[in-house]
This record gives structure tokens, C-alpha cells and sequence, in this order.
């Protein structure tokens, strides 16, 4: 009994890091954006983007 709960635990522990992961991803996109369009020099080429995801 207490191995299961060892693992219920170790399983949302793991999903749970890949939800911080996936937002601190998803913010880090989106801050590259918006400083692209603060900044004229500095373009997002969102094509090589696209193409680099497999879009």
C-alpha cells in the first residue's frame, strides 16, 4: 500500500514539473515576441520558427 502511494506521488511530482517547464517555455516565447516588437532591430523570424517546431 505504501509503494502506491510512493508512486501516485512521484507521478504528480513529475507532471507537475512539466507543467512549470512548459510555461516557463511558453513565457519565454512570448517575452522574445514582445521585446521584437518593442525593438526594430530586432526581428523573430517566425517562419525558421515555425519550421524549427515542425509546423
Amino acid at each position: 500500500m505504501a509503494d502506491r502511494n510512493r508512486q501516485g506521488q512521484s507521478g504528480r511530482r513529475g507532471r507537475a514539473w512539466r507543467a512549470v517547464l512548459a510555461y516557463a517555455l511558453l513565457g519565454t516565447v512570448l517575452a522574445v515576441a514582445f521585446l521584437g516588437y518593442l525593438r526594430p532591430q530586432l526581428v523573430v523570424g517566425w517562419e525558421g520558427l515555425m519550421a524549427l517546431c515542425g509546423l
